[in-house]
């Protein structure tokens, strides 16, 4: 059943795209490494700043190793230890325009390697990054078909990122299995 089918599959766990910039520390100067009682007190909405006390944005959200900073512009992903502890609350060695212009350059390699590896006959894998579920058929501008062998799925470009393992979508190789079947089914049906 080779056939192309004409959806598009919106995936129940979007791929977020957030440029990790920790590499732009580089750019400036660095901030001294978070002390444990430092990060201990990062928090979500918590106002970052710059060496200057210059406010670079809110951080969004924060797990064992890293934060998610909005500066009202872009969304980042950095790693904890590139906050030190300051009189205003946490401080970052960029200032919001270094920032800025650290995550757009990541968000443009980003996209450009994922354009690059967007070719046919690459292979697409689930969320697990283990689970093949085909492999690119045509591109075309803003599309591209997964061919799984069994059907030729139409799917955005936005709904693949570069994983670890290759191109991944965001859904599991079940949800995808369902949401292939359920498309199936209502091509047919009137």
């Amino acid at each position: 059943m080779n056939r192309t089918l004409g959806f598009l599959i919106a995936c129940t766990a979007p791929l977020a795209f957030t440029a990790t910039v920790a590499a732009a520390q580089d750019q400036a100067s660095p901030a001294p490494a978070a002390t444990a009682g430092a990060t201990a007190s990062i928090t979500a909405g918590a106002t970052v700043y710059d060496a200057a006390g210059m406010e670079v944005g809110t951080i969004k959200s924060v797990d064992a190793t890293n934060f998610v900073i909005d500066t009202g512009k872009n969304t980042a992903t950095m790693a904890l230890t590139t906050l030190s502890a300051g009189p205003k609350g946490p401080v970052l060695g960029l200032t919001r325009e270094q920032l800025d212009a650290a995550a757009e350059k990541a968000g443009a390699d980003a996209a450009a390697a994922l354009s690059a590896s967007l070719v046919a006959g690459t292979e697409v894998r689930a969320s697990d990054g283990a689970t093949v579920l085909g492999k690119v058929g045509e591109v075309t501008e803003t599309d591209f078909v997964l061919d799984t062998g069994k059907a030729r799925v139409k799917l955005p470009k936005t709904s693949v990122a570069k994983g670890d393992s290759g191109l991944v979508i965001g859904m599991t190789a079940e949800q995808f299995s369902d949401a292939t079947k359920s498309a199936s089914g209502k091509k047919g049906s009137k």
